[in-house]
């Protein structure tokens, strides 16, 4: 083990913290003002226990989408903590690569999220699920919040790709195929 790895690992840590309150602080707002007709917070405090599931399995679905963006985040800062060129101008471009991861990830996260929630909808016709969530029918809950993890796990893999491709490492060379 050595002190590199160490710092590293804190770094990791503490990149994974902050993305995360910037998350969930983010992803609440975000979802109060998409849904304004709902009013989550004055049915949380209500004890609807079908909100707090929806709301908790968002922010879930969100967080499995975002952090796809932390390996990214933490190659970057790699690759200029062990590169030659340690300037200002290689900071702000490694700043603005690990914004850019979480920001895509982000993104897609929301998109990830509101397509399970048009496609719930598609596949349960018949149930009025915010009639449902508002009358705290639990069952209805859990299988929207269900749904919305699942589609998030699986569209995780894929921004996982995504963002590990974007990252710029630098050449190594290359081998000829013949």
């Amino acid at each position: 083990m050595s002190g590199q790895q160490i710092i590293f690992g804190l770094l990791e840590l503490l990149v994974s913290v902050f993305i995360s309150f910037i998350l969930i602080f983010g992803s609440y707002r975000l979802f109060l003002v998409l849904t304004p007709r709902f009013d989550e917070e004055r049915q949380l405090k209500g004890k609807n226990t079908s909100v707090g599931i929806i709301l908790g399995s968002i922010l879930l679905g969100e967080a499995l989408v975002v952090k796809q963006a932390i390996y990214p985040v933490m190659a970057v800062i790699q690759i200029f903590a062990l590169g030659q060129e340690r300037d200002i101008l290689n900071f702000l471009k490694m700043l603005g690569y690990g914004a850019g991861y979480v920001l895509l990830a982000g993104i897609l996260a929301i998109v990830c999220i509101l397509l399970s929630l048009w496609l719930f909808n598609k596949l349960t016709p018949r149930i009025d699920h915010y009639q449902e969530i508002k009358e705290n029918n639990i069952a209805i809950a859990i299988f929207m919040a269900l749904f919305i993890v699942g589609i998030c796990l699986l569209i995780s893999a894929g921004v996982s790709g995504l963002t590990r491709a974007l990252v710029p490492f630098p050449e190594v060379g290359s081998i000829p195929f013949k």
